[in-house]
């Protein structure tokens, strides 16, 4: 039996109605309609596949409002008008928001994080790879055959039989070393190598979680802030507020199933 979100989802989506039976999706919607606002919203983007402009706009306002509420970002630098705007508006004119606050483009991100939160590299699996046996290739380092390690090959050598050496027992010679062509002079080669391996591994991207590992870059981008910023300041609040959107996803659904029931 399937549970509660993916009759939702399947509900939300015509197409899904016509290929997978279950139970009739107009009390499933009914029931949905019980939960929050948000709920409802962050329910359609991520089971529903219904990532819309306007309700993404809406979500973004929702909870940017709730972030507010917790007191931290009520300052008036967390407007989105620079001073020139704010000084007009502080005089009694009409003011024009030209983009969103660091507020609002945080939470934006946070939902678009939360909806699509599945590792591309594993499929939200958390394993790669099938059962039995699979090659893969990988490199390793190894000593140089050439210079056998030491970085340097002898390119010309010349005795002198008229010049004894110094323990007496032949002629000096002398050679020229030029810088191994084979390591590029680092005594340590790459070579590509193949095992053998059995059973499903780890995915290495998300290790193992499913989910979409954090870029740090891509988040600074988006709140349009340095990346030392971002990791002085913002960091920890994202773990925080996907944390705070799995508690809304879960009361979402208890406040479904308890309505399916009814």
């Amino acid at each position: 039996m399937i549970d509660v979100k993916e009759q939702a989802g399947i509900a939300m989506n015509v197409r899904g109605q016509l290929s997978d039976p279950i139970a009739d999706p107009q009390v499933t919607l009914g029931a949905l309609a019980f939960a929050n606002d948000l709920g409802r919203l962050l329910w359609r983007m991520k089971y529903g596949q219904d990532v819309r402009q306007s309700g993404l706009h809406r979500a973004t306002l929702l909870l940017a409002s709730r972030i507010r509420h917790a007191g931290k970002f009520e300052r008036a630098k967390f407007t989105g008008l620079d001073r020139a705007a704010r000084r007009d508006r502080d005089a009694g004119k009409r003011v024009e928001r030209e983009k969103a606050d660091i507020v609002e483009r945080f939470a934006r991100r946070v939902i678009v994080e939360w909806v699509v939160d599945l590792c591309t590299h594993c499929e939200g699996r958390g394993v790669i790879g099938r059962s039995g046996r699979r090659r893969t290739m990988y490199v390793e380092e190894v000593q140089c055959a050439t210079c056998a390690g030491s970085r340097f090959v002898c390119v010309s050598e010349e005795r002198i039989p008229f010049a004894a050496s110094a323990n007496g027992k032949g002629p000096i010679v002398y050679r020229e070393y030029e810088r191994c062509g084979a390591c590029n002079g680092r005594g340590i080669v790459r070579v590509e190598r193949e095992v053998k391996r059995v059973g499903r591994q780890i995915c290495p991207r998300c290790g193992g979680s499913g989910r979409y590992p954090a870029d740090a870059a891509a988040r600074a981008l988006a709140l349009g802030v340095t990346l030392d910023v971002y990791r002085n300041q913002w960091e920890r609040y994202f773990v925080g507020m996907l944390a705070l959107l799995d508690k809304v996803d879960s009361s979402a659904a208890g406040t479904v199933m308890r309505q399916v029931r009814a």
